[in-house]
């Protein structure tokens, strides 16, 4: 079997093209919400609810494909979870009622967690050290594209599409992603060297539960949760708050477009600056960023004295552009994690941490919808942007990584 260091740079773009329809498939019910509450007889909390609780179940995920890329391969456990995730996005869009749909999108959080998992390991394993961030980070720019892809479908729902099919759109990407994976994706020769011929059956789940193992599995969840409860808190709510700033129903998909372009530069500028200063001072400045300009976002565009009109458009979307760069955060977990756990478990450990610790992209939509419902979105953010500050102390209680070998 060939090893998949023989085409790196082709890895990287299939890798990429098969996480697109995973997270416009996310992003894209952002723009449903309020039409399928309408259709269901739901308020726009309850169908946030509907939509993105049952991802709190996600942690089957990274578990089970974590499992499955150990013991038998990081490949076929890549294209089962790429397959899982199209189909259940296809799915979200036939369903009659909010208790399937929300089958649907549990299978959806299963899937995508899995392929987070197997993603990163097998960039972690493929790439050299002094290039690891960069690697990690371009198959990461894979969300903020996806969501740049979700808001140019969004368009075509204010031009007369249905939310089902605005859904099922989001799929198509994945018609190319899957014959691609399986052409193109060799195995980790680092996985056959190392964990095949060692029987990695054998290995138990419990190894990064114990030992020195457990330090790094319980500060991986609890940076992961901090960032995907504070991501979704902010992304599924973006288009609703552009909306209750007064700006028209039809431009939102289109300036939620231009902010996302935000996220696409923070996400690979991550990279680099991961790979020249370290992975944990760039978290730190990540996250403060984040902070800051998510608190900014919040306050200035809702107080009085801001400028309203046409006028605002400029400076709002240039505030969300910032929130979007610094969500740039996301793209270092790859790195981190592979960085903290040995081959044999590398894909469990790191499956266990997103999956558990990706509670928090369930919990999120969830927590920003009932503070808005008290205070307004834009406080709710400000409310939000204090997470940002403690993942910012969490942080150095990590090792620093850059240049480890694996």
């Amino acid at each position: 079997m060939r090893s998949a260091e023989e085409r790196p740079w082709l890895i990287l773009f299939v890798l990429f093209i098969a996480f697109v329809p995973a997270t416009a498939s996310l992003f894209l019910y952002s723009f449903a919400i309020l039409p399928t509450a309408k259709d269901w007889g739901l308020t726009p909390f309850g169908a946030a609810v509907a939509g993105f609780t049952p991802m709190a179940l996600s942690p089957l995920g990274g578990i089970l494909f974590g499992i499955v890329s150990d013991r038998y391969g990081r490949r076929r456990a890549l294209l089962s979870s790429i397959l899982l995730s199209a189909s259940s996005a296809l799915l979200s869009g036939l369903s009659v009622g909010p208790y399937d749909f929300g089958l649907y999108r549990l299978l959806l959080g299963i899937g995508i967690s899995g392929q987070w998992a197997v993603t990163m390991t097998l960039v972690g394993e493929v790439w050299p050290p002094d290039e690891r961030g960069r690697a990690v980070a371009t198959v990461q720019t894979s969300f903020p594209a996806g969501f740049i892809y979700a808001s140019l479908i969004a368009l075509g729902l204010a031009g007369g599409l249905s939310w089902r099919a605005l859904l099922m759109l989001g799929a198509l990407p994945a018609t190319l992603a899957a014959p691609l994976a399986y052409f193109c994706i060799k195995e980790s020769s680092l996985w056959l060297k190392d964990v095949y011929k060692t029987s990695a059956q054998r290995v138990p789940y419990r190894e990064i539960l114990s030992g020195g193992l457990l330090r790094y599995t319980v500060l991986g969840t609890l940076v992961m949760f901090i960032g995907a409860f504070g991501a979704w808190a902010v992304n599924p709510w973006i288009p609703t708050y552009l909306a209750n700033l007064g700006i028209p129903a039809e431009k939102v998909p289109l300036l939620t477009l231009l902010i996302m372009v935000g996220a696409f530069i923070g996400y690979t500028v991550h990279g680099f600056i991961s790979d020249r200063l370290g992975r944990k001072i760039t978290f730190q400045l990540f996250f403060l960023g984040m902070a800051v300009a998510l608190g900014s976002f919040g306050f200035i565009p809702s107080q009085t004295w801001f400028v309203r009109g046409a006028a605002s458009l400029i400076p709002i979307v240039l505030m969300g552009v910032a929130v979007a760069f610094f969500l740039g955060y996301y793209s270092g977990y790859g790195t981190l994690l592979a960085e903290l756990f040995p081959t044999r478990v590398r894909s469990r450990g790191m499956g266990f941490c997103y999956s558990v610790g990706g509670i928090g992209m369930a919990l999120g939509p969830a927590a920003t919808g009932y503070l808005s419902s008290l205070f307004g979105t834009g406080r709710a953010f400000m409310i939000v942007s204090i997470v940002f500050l403690i993942g910012s102390i969490l942080i150095r209680l990590f090792p620093e990584t850059m240049g480890k070998k694996l």
